[in-house]
Parts: C-alpha cells; sequence; structure tokens
C-alpha cells in the first residue's frame, strides 16, 4: 500500500514538474515575443549611460565606419561587419567581443591588455598567429566598453530596420544626414 501511494505521487509530481517545464519554456520564450519598443523607460542615468555609449561607438572607437551609423553592418575596411540590429549574442558575449575583437577577422580588439594573457578567448598573442585581429584605433576603459553595449543593446540589438527617427536619434536635427529617409 505505501509503494502504491509513493508510486502515485511520484506519477503526479512529474506530471507536475512538465506542466512547470512547459510553463518556464512558454515564459522564456514569449519574453522574445515582445517588440523592441515595448522595453521599460530608461531611468536618467541609464540614459546618460546610453548617450554616452553612443558618443564612443560615433566617435572614440569608431564602430560606424564598418557597422554603420545605425548599427546595420556594411562593408568596412576589415570586411563584412556584421548587423548588430540581428545579432543574437548577449551583453556579456557582445562585450568580449568589443574587448576582444574578432579571431580571423577584422573586427579589432579594444582592450588595452588583450591577448597579454589569457583574457581573450583563453589565448594569448603569439598562441593566435595568423588569426590575430587588429587593435582598436582606440582603448577602451571598462566603462566606455560598458556604455557603448548598453547603447547597442537599448537603441540597436534585436530592432528592424532603422528609421527617420532612429537617424535624427544619432544625427541630430542639424543635419542633411537623414532626408533621405523622410516620409
Amino acid at each position: 500500500m505505501i509503494g502504491t501511494i509513493l508510486r502515485e505521487a511520484g506519477e503526479r509530481a512529474s506530471n507536475c514538474s512538465v506542466l512547470i517545464t512547459a510553463a518556464a519554456c512558454f515564459l522564456w520564450f514569449a519574453g522574445d515575443m515582445w517588440p523592441a519598443g515595448a522595453q521599460t523607460a530608461l531611468s536618467a542615468e541609464e540614459a546618460r549611460l546610453v548617450e554616452f555609449g553612443k558618443e564612443i561607438f560615433k566617435s572614440k572607437a569608431v564602430c560606424q565606419y564598418c557597422h554603420k551609423w545605425d548599427a546595420s553592418g556594411d562593408q568596412g575596411y576589415g570586411g563584412n561587419a556584421l548587423s548588430l540590429r540581428a545579432t543574437h549574442l548577449t551583453p556579456e558575449q557582445l562585450t568580449e567581443v568589443v574587448k576582444c575583437g574578432r579571431p580571423g577577422t577584422g573586427m579589432p580588439y579594444h582592450d588595452r591588455f588583450a591577448y597579454t594573457d589569457k583574457r581573450c578567448y583563453g589565448h594569448t598573442r603569439e598562441e593566435m598567429g595568423k588569426d590575430m585581429p587588429p587593435a582598436g584605433n582606440d582603448f577602451l576603459s571598462q566603462r566606455e566598453v560598458d556604455a557603448v553595449v548598453k547603447y547597442l543593446f537599448a537603441k540597436a540589438v534585436g530592432r528592424g530596420p532603422a528609421t527617420y527617427e532612429d537617424c535624427i536619434d544619432f544625427w541630430g536635427t542639424n543635419t542633411r544626414q537623414c532626408d533621405p529617409m523622410k516620409q
């Protein structure tokens, strides 16, 4: 009798765990279905960090030269720059790419100490050989890297094609850069 009760309890628990797992999967994937514009508003501090990240993207790290102003990717001096709007990288992975570049590609590293030890993909400069990515035109602090990643996730990653409003947000109103996007 005790064995029957325990067996039945185990079957109920098993059925319950299947339902819980299914519900958790639904909620996980449902979170990806919300449009990017439905994200919560940024706090004042986050907005300042995003603006700082935009300036690093635009001027110091000059990411826009390869990835374009809207992060949609393009032919750059180092080859095909991937679309950051369509990336599936997590913030942590994108941080690593900004700091360490992409081995075997033209994506430069922006960490002053990249490849001096095994902090980048577990390899040193000597181990990278011909796959060593180029150095960026300027090195970035951790705060600057974090700001660029925050900017990209706030304004580009997971969004569709850039809009006129995106263009004005990037370039400002005192430019004709956005005129072709007017509707």
